[in-house]
Parts: C-alpha cells; sequence; structure tokens
C-alpha cells in the first residue's frame, strides 16, 4: 500500500472513532433506558476499532506512526 492510501485509510477510521464518541456524548443525554441499550453497542465498536482495526492497522504498517504520519520516511 503506498502512502497515500495508507493516510486515508487511517483518516477515515479516526473519522469513523471521532463519530462514534461524538454519538457516545449524545446517548450520555437519554433516558438511562436508552443509554443502556445503545451504550453497550457503541462501546462494542468503539473496542472495535480502537482494539483491533487501528492496531492492525500499526502493526501491518509500523513505519506509519499515529502522532507524525510518518510513513517509509515521508512525513504526511
Amino acid at each position: 500500500m503506498d502512502a497515500t492510501k495508507a493516510t486515508q485509510i487511517r483518516l477515515l477510521i479516526l473519522e469513523a472513532a471521532d463519530a462514534i464518541e461524538r454519538a457516545h456524548a449524545i446517548v450520555s443525554s437519554l433516558d438511562s433506558d436508552d443509554q443502556v441499550l445503545l451504550s453497550a453497542s457503541l462501546d462494542e465498536i468503539s473496542l472495535a476499532i480502537h482494539a483491533k482495526l487501528l492496531q492492525q492497522f500499526y502493526l501491518s504498517y509500523p513505519g506509519f506512526e499515529e502522532e507524525g504520519q510518518v510513513w517509509h520516511g515521508l512525513r504526511m
């Protein structure tokens, strides 16, 4: 995978994670029953994004650093 595609994929994954966090913030303002129902699902999605998808991405592309966005010596 080239650096451009890796950057695009990473950004889309991070945007999805941000959207889940924003949804979670809204859900926290709902009634208790709705909170319980939706929070559990959002937690599962968030865990899958962070613990599985992003972790696998960084393991597969170790030269692509999270903070500096460096990939094979190229700063994005």
